[in-house]
């Protein structure tokens, strides 16, 4: 039996087995490179991560007003229980020329992401200004990057427009960990009395809208 493979058909299959010996040796570099390992950034993820720059920062920025007031250490709390969960939470970014990688932040510690603030003494009446004050900061503020891409500043004493004493929570989130509408189901969990998102976030891929967050 003689098989006939033409010129065109060998290049082509020449092509393929570079690609894929490229492919493979681009994993193996990068991690002998950095010594670690982990996922494999999404392409869609990868362009929100670089097209960050100080003049756009490419971050979800939320404010959450609570009545009752709550404390750190329940925020903390509810953290362990309900972020945490999902891996993106624990892990950095580590980039490279092909692209990015999530890696288990070894280094990882709550009270870097969990930040206790008081907002400046104003006249009454102005909280609300104090408080959109302190969220302008916050959004032209990039996110360490040698961390995992998210904080929240929690004030504890806030007196809201309405009179009403309570808490507020600002959450910085960079758009690579997910998009917002996946994001608000994850932070209600901090806020609606328990312990778990009120409905899964969805996952963005080629071709999708939305996208889950890993756990």
């Amino acid at each position: 039996m003689v098989t006939r493979v033409t010129v065109q058909a060998a290049g082509k299959q020449v092509a393929q087995n570079v690609a894929k010996s490229v492919r493979k040796n681009v994993t193996r570099a990068v991690s002998g490179t950095l010594g670690l390992s982990g996922e494999r950034m999404s392409k869609v993820d990868t362009a929100w991560l670089r097209m960050d720059s100080a003049a756009n920062l490419m971050m979800i920025v939320g404010v959450w007003q609570l009545t009752p007031g709550i404390k750190h250490a329940a925020v903390c709390e509810r953290i362990e229980n309900s972020l945490l969960k999902y891996d993106r939470f624990k892990q950095r970014v580590i980039e490279d020329a092909a692209g990015a990688t999530w890696v288990n932040d070894r280094n990882f510690d709550l009270r870097n992401h969990v930040v206790l603030e008081k907002l400046p003494k104003v006249a009454k009446g102005h909280e609300q200004e104090a408080l959109q004050d302190r969220v302008a900061e916050l959004a032209m503020q990039p996110l360490d990057p040698k961390r995992p891409l998210w904080q929240i500043h929690l004030i504890e004493d806030y007196l809201g427009a309405d009179g009403v004493k309570g808490s507020a929570m600002i959450v910085r989130i960079h758009h690579c960990i997910a998009d917002g509408i996946a994001l608000i189901s994850v932070t209600m969990s901090l806020v609606d009395g328990r312990g778990t998102a009120t409905r899964t976030p969805h996952k963005r891929g080629q071709g999708q809208r939305r996208r889950r967050l890993a756990s």
